[in-house]
């Protein structure tokens, strides 16, 4: 008799392990899902460049403040550079569900606003972004305390943004 009650809280003692195994996994990959920007939090400058349509191009400074929203699921950048030239002032806010990522963009020099679309992989962020009269595509990549950007212009005279920034200690 008694051992008919030690295979059941066995069984019982394993099925709660067990449970308690995939509701811990479901719960780190549900947080790994969530924090998707969450190395892009904080202060960040550096440089690049610009080039035109119609083939100039100038050196940029930068800098960028960026906070992480929703438990890592949201960024919000604020990106700000300049050459001899140009100027732009880029507000971001990007939110990322599973891989696939929208969000809206605000160009302040300008006073352009759009849509932005696309999918995140790893500290890797790619995808378009539309406005009236304005499209470009852009990757964004975030590794060991340093951020990437690149913009691929369609149309206007802007063509591409390069630019390479590191965390601001």
């Amino acid at each position: 008799m008694v051992m008919s009650f030690a295979k059941p809280s066995r069984i019982a003692l394993l099925a709660g392990l067990g449970a308690a195994l995939i509701a811990s996994a479901t719960q780190a990959g549900a947080q790994a899902a969530r924090s998707v920007f969450a190395g892009y939090a904080g202060s960040w400058s550096g440089g690049g460049t610009i080039s035109t349509a119609g083939g100039a191009v100038e050196r940029l400074r930068c800098t960028a403040g960026c906070r992480v929203e929703e438990g890592g699921a949201t960024l919000v950048q604020n990106l700000n550079c300049a050459s001899d030239s140009y100027k732009f002032d880029l507000r971001t806010q990007i939110e990322a569900a599973g891989t696939e990522i929208t969000g809206r963009w605000f160009e302040a020099t300008r006073n352009a606003q759009g849509a932005i679309s696309g999918r995140v992989s790893g500290g890797r962020v790619e995808g378009t972004v539309t406005g009236a009269g304005f499209a470009a595509e852009f990757v964004l990549r975030e590794r060991a305390n340093r951020q990437q950007i690149v913009i691929r212009a369609q149309g206007g005279d802007v063509a591409e943004i390069s630019a390479e920034l590191a965390r601001s200690r």
